[in-house]
């Protein structure tokens, strides 16, 4: 007897459709499982027959064959105990063929029959989705997550005989009452709540501006100041002022956190947008992605959020280095002998350093370092990667009657600024596909940076006294472009340009 079941594996964050073929056929009695299965799918044999048979179904006397189908790719993960032991058991199945046919299969089982959750579960139901299925078998504990794609069926299960009773019309499953009663159990968990605020941040109005910028055209910032002065402060501030993240943005972040098995089973998907901060001592994996599995790294689950890499002159240079591509391109690619993965990875970029070993160069304390231990110290940064930040400011030591002012501006008020920018924005790029004024091309500069007639001395004076690569006139522009848009000017004018510059001083103060 042969039977078809479909079930799904995860290549990198997407899911890839495969069917489990199931062959029943006289012979010594064994259970053998073929289809590059990697080492927990052939210890699934072990998994189905004791569930099989602690479920109360008879586990067939006869030489089965397990085919995970396309053949040529590796399967990996716990995905396919589930859909094997419908295949094994399907005799017992009262459904007809079309409706298995219509039905995805997924889970890891218990050797009581239970089902236990997997990771994954968000690009595999958007898998099945787009493969035109019309249900999906998932364990119960997966329910809030895959609630979230409409137009596809989700039948949660709590064990293999509640799925053979369901499919024989011996259980009637309420699919709607569970998923909404999952839902009000954990909605508060869902809520979405910042402890951090800015008015909790006292003095060094210019950094603020800067962040306000940042967020607003989501440009790369680079603070350099001594130590305490508050640049972690602030950059653990700056997603308080992002937009809210909407519907499409929450779905393709927790479709990155689900594949790596990130997401609360309680919350089921982010709803707020990301702050990683990778420690100095990270390894290039773990920042970029990759493994055997080519799992996603910091970068990618940053996607649509904030990286911040505090102390970033004690990060391996090297590993630094490797951010240059997707800083710039916005994703990453991921090459392995026979695949090639494509990660998004649009992030707003902070980094933060001290200006020297001691971090006291350029303040009131007194410096303990050398010269030549300065030197060393600022070139750990290389100048293509610092050509990728918009932004350079200095965070500076605030005097005592700065330090207790309590009347600086909340969260709440900057980023109902920095929301009228972007939604500027998006009206100015909605013919192309690009939302932010960081993501312009040169085309696009062209065609959205209109500058006033006073304009052109400025940026002359600008470009040839303080010799701008091409990167970073560009980058200026972009700048201003944002300037112009919290001010909800059409073109962009001379204080522009001049208050764009203000932002690069600090990097011709300590890197040139």
């Amino acid at each position: 007897m042969l039977s078809i079941i479909n079930s799904s594996n995860l290549m990198g964050i997407e899911a890839v459709l495969t069917k489990v073929e199931v062959d029943i056929t006289n012979g010594i009695p064994c259970l053998n499982i073929v289809g590059l299965p990697s080492a927990e799918i052939r210890e699934s044999r072990e998994r189905v027959k004791s569930a099989i048979i602690n479920s109360g179904y008879k586990f067939p006397n006869s030489r089965i064959i397990v085919n995970l189908s396309p053949a040529d790719i590796k399967k990996e993960g716990s995905f396919f105990d589930l859909s094997i032991a419908i295949g094994i058991i399907r005799i017992n199945i009262k459904k007809d063929n079309q409706y298995i046919k219509d039905s995805m299969f997924v889970g890891e089982l218990s050797l009581d029959g239970k089902l236990r959750k997997v990771r994954g579960i968000l690009p595999i139901i958007i898998c099945a989705k787009s493969m035109g299925l019309k249900r999906v078998f998932i364990p119960l504990d997966n329910i809030v997550e895959a609630s979230f794609i409409e137009g596809i069926d989700i039948v949660p299960l709590i064990s293999l005989k509640q799925c053979i009773e369901f499919l024989n019309h011996d259980l009637i499953i309420n699919q709607e009452e569970i998923i909404k009663d999952r839902k009000n159990q954990n909605y508060h968990l869902n809520e979405k709540y910042y402890e951090e605020d800015f008015c909790e941040v006292a003095g060094n109005e210019f950094v603020k501006r800067s962040a306000e910028i940042a967020a607003a055209g989501n440009h790369n910032i680079f603070m350099i100041g001594p130590p305490g002065a508050g640049k972690t402060m602030i950059a653990k501030r700056l997603r308080t002022i992002l937009p809210d993240i909407q519907k499409e943005e929450m779905i393709e972040i927790s479709k990155i956190y689900s594949a790596a098995g990130l997401i609360d089973e309680n919350k089921g998907i982010i709803n707020h947008r990301p702050f990683r901060a990778p420690h100095h001592t990270t390894t290039k994996q773990s920042l970029i992605g990759g493994g055997h599995d080519a799992r996603p790294g910091e970068v990618v689950l940053a996607h649509k959020g904030v990286l911040f890499l505090d102390e970033i002159a004690e990060f391996d240079r090297k590993i630094l280095e490797t951010l240059r591509q997707p800083i710039e391109d916005k994703n990453i690619n991921i090459s392995r002998v026979k695949y090639n993965f494509v990660y998004p990875c649009n992030v707003l970029l902070i980094a933060a350093m001290n200006p020297c070993p001691c971090g006291y160069s350029m303040s009131e304390t007194e410096c303990r370092c050398r010269q030549y231990e300065i030197d060393r110290y600022i070139n750990r940064i290389s100048g293509p990667l610092l050509d990728r930040f918009d932004i350079f400011v200095e965070v500076s030591s605030l005097p005592y009657k700065d330090f207790i002012r309590t009347n600086s501006e909340k969260s709440k008020t900057i980023k109902n600024r920095v929301e009228i920018a972007r939604k500027i924005q998006i009206e100015r790029f909605k013919e192309d596909n690009i939302k932010t004024n960081d993501e312009m091309k040169l085309h696009h500069i062209k065609k959205y940076c209109k500058l006033e007639e006073d304009v052109s001395p400025t940026l002359n004076l600008i470009y040839d006294k303080y010799k701008l690569s091409n990167r970073a006139y560009v980058k200026l522009i972009k700048v201003a472009r944002t300037i112009a848009d919290l001010e909800i000017e059409e073109n962009i004018k001379s204080n522009h340009i001049i208050e764009a510059f203000s932002f690069r001083k600090a990097y011709y103060n300590y890197f040139k």
